[in-house]
């Protein structure tokens, strides 16, 4: 194996790693993880069930609403588990490595964005989700370039990020319309299990 590629997978899995371990570290509250937990399942399930719809993640939507509605933490657990457990459905292969980080990071970007007010309501969620496909592609396309090796050159990286940008416009419209659609019921129920929980 090409030793950037190895390289690649090493900093992926050192970056997972440290992320989850700054979590463990704040010892959040058990409570903090039951939502998780749902939301995981949710996406998982959502992108088993849409997996033959090429570009569809109904995943990128659970995430993003995860970490808009709790935390920057809530938001990348949700994102790095729903691609770990859904690959076990799937597959797993070291791709799983590279889809945990995309959502993880979308999550914890999610959640940051969350603290300010104004960007937890519909208006923001929907075009944040539409924009985190392409942030998800972007992601999980520097693997893909990663893998070629020797035929690494500016131009096939040029190839498979464009295909990408291409490919994904059917995930972002789909994110914005799917988030259009849950977002105010799922924040309510959200914050419901928030004030009653947490």
């Amino acid at each position: 194996m090409d030793k950037a590629l190895l390289f690649s997978y090493a900093a992926v899995a050192a970056i997972l790693l440290l992320c989850f371990l700054l979590i463990e570290k704040k010892k959040l509250p058990l409570s903090t993880f039951l939502p998780v937990v749902v939301m995981v399942a949710i996406g998982s399930i959502g992108r088993i069930i849409f997996g033959f719809i090429p570009n569809v993640q109904p995943v990128t939507v659970i995430v993003v609403i995860m970490g808009l509605c709790y935390n920057p933490e809530s938001g990348f657990l949700t994102g790095a588990l729903s691609a770990l457990v859904s690959n076990m459905v799937m597959g797993q292969g070291p791709w799983t490595l590279w889809q945990m980080l995309a959502w993880g990071l979308i999550g914890l970007l999610a959640g940051l964005c969350g603290k300010c007010k104004p960007c937890r309501t519909v208006w923001f969620a929907v075009p944040f989700a539409a924009f985190s496909a392409f942030l998800f592609s972007i992601i999980t396309d520097v693997w893909t370039v990663m893998t070629l090796g020797e035929g690494m050159t500016f131009g096939a990286a040029a190839t498979v990020f464009g295909a990408g940008l291409l490919f994904n416009i059917p995930h972002a419209i789909f994110n914005a319309v799917l988030c259009a659609l849950v977002f105010i019921p799922m924040n309510k129920r959200l914050q419901r299990i928030k004030t009653k929980y947490i």
